[in-house]
């Protein structure tokens, strides 16, 4: 978290195209103590999945409730990061005041580090490499371009993220559960769960990536504006990558991680989905079943 933190500063210093969003930037960061803090993973360890979303949908109630309120026009931009830091801020605020619910925490240098260090800064690794792939795209953009082509596409890269968490909770839900099955030897059930799982994305998958380039424009439209139209080729396009996109984010994180093969993950979501499969094949045959590829393909038609 201070790393982040010195690393971000570093940035506002030396790139000046960034100083003028200072307080912007500053505002939303906040998320990562805030993050940091509310340790969701200790509560996805044990499977706290209802807690967690009854706790999200309260937060993001009272956050939209803000909005509402206290938004009202464009010079309220500082005061609508705010309202949307809140929900998180708050949701994991009450993660941290329940962390005495499994255990005691103080500030220590007492830990097995021999042990752990090098597991969780490839699993580290891998999430930073991912989200500077994910990002890249609109920093990029913001680099090459003016504003106007980065507020277009980013209507079109956050609907498709937003898509693409809601159904990869399906993965999120399912990692312990698989990563304690593959750890128990249980072959049989790991084998049966990744098919399920496998099958059930893809049924989700093809259908909304198939809906997305068929209405990219509506759903611009719907989303946004109509002054935001031209967005919808880029609509379509990263429409077709969502498939990919889950595929990969299976095979990565609930095959290869569960496995203790997390060093094979990749950068592109393409090659993500094809490399991870193949490398998954040490640990689980599976594939989407002929059939239920068969039924998404006749329903996208």
């Amino acid at each position: 978290m201070l790393l982040a933190y010195l690393g971000l500063a570093a940035c506002l210093l030396f790139f000046s195209k960034l100083r003028e969003y200072g307080p912007l930037i500053w505002t939303l960061s906040s998320r990562i103590i805030f993050t940091t803090l509310g340790c969701e993973w200790l509560y996805a360890i044990h499977e706290e999945y209802g807690y967690l979303a009854l706790r999200n949908i309260c937060f993001q109630i009272v956050s939209l409730i803000l909005l509402l309120t206290y938004v009202k026009d464009e010079s309220d931009l500082l005061l609508y990061a705010w309202t949307t830091v809140a929900g998180s801020a708050g949701a994991n605020l009450i993660n941290f005041l329940w962390l005495r619910k499994y255990c005691t925490w103080s500030f220590t240098w007492c830990f097995s580090w021999q042990k752990h260090l090098l597991p969780i800064l490839v699993l580290f690794a891998n999430s930073l490499v991912n989200l500077l792939y994910v990002s890249a795209d609109v920093a990029q953009l913001g680099v090459m371009t003016s504003d106007y082509y980065v507020g277009l596409y980013s209507v079109v890269s956050k609907v498709t993220a937003l898509l693409k968490q809601l159904l990869g909770a399906v993965i999120v839900v399912t990692v312990p559960r698989l990563s304690c099955l593959y750890g128990q030897k249980g072959g049989a059930f790991f084998q049966k769960l990744s098919r399920q799982i496998a099958d059930l994305l893809v049924t989700l998958a093809l259908p909304a990536a198939c809906a997305l380039f068929a209405l990219g424009e509506e759903v611009v439209i719907l989303t946004a504006d109509l002054d935001f139209a031209p967005a919808a080729g880029a609509m379509k396009l990263l429409g077709l990558a969502l498939v990919f996109s889950l595929l990969g984010w299976f095979y990565m994180a609930a095959v290869l991680v569960s496995a203790r093969q997390e060093k094979a993950a990749l950068l592109a979501d393409l090659v993500t989905c094809l490399a991870c499969y193949f490398l998954a094949k040490k640990s689980a045959r599976l594939l989407p079943s002929g059939k239920k590829l068969a039924s998404s393909l006749l329903g996208c038609l």
